[in-house]
């Protein structure tokens, strides 16, 4: 199941939210998981997924708005409260999401991010 989510808000990224008190991103992070929560349901309406038990693998393909190398540690940090509104949209624990698999390319300018649930693809690379 392929679901389209918003780039991770600039404040939810560890570099940034350093030292600051958690209120000052609470209401970035509930959006974040709002938003999430409500694509992934309406990915679902379109799509027959199950979840059986074990594993289910990610994979998170960031569509960067600009050409600034990113750190995909970062990207993933930031990205928390996102994988939580898709696991509770899916009813699953998050702890299921083994393994993730992160990469990013350049995208549009307002940014996005590509997840694939149950299936893992990997962007623009070959070996």
């Amino acid at each position: 199941m392929i679901i389209r989510l918003p780039f991770p808000a600039p404040k939810l990224f560890p570099n940034r939210k350093n030292g600051n008190h958690w209120t000052t991103t609470s209401a970035v992070k509930d959006a974040q998981k709002n938003a999430a929560y409500m694509l992934t349901k309406e990915a679902l309406q379109t799509t027959k997924a199950e979840w059986p038990e074990g594993n289910i693998p990610l994979s998170l393909v960031y569509l960067t708005p600009d050409k600034r190398k990113r750190d995909l540690d970062n990207m993933l940090a930031a990205s928390k409260a996102l994988i939580d509104g898709m696991a509770k949209a899916l009813e699953v624990d998050d702890s299921r999401f083994k393994p993730i698999l992160v990469d990013w390319i350049l995208g549009p300018k307002e940014g996005g991010l590509i997840a694939a649930v149950g299936i893992n693809i990997v962007s623009g690379t070959s070996m």
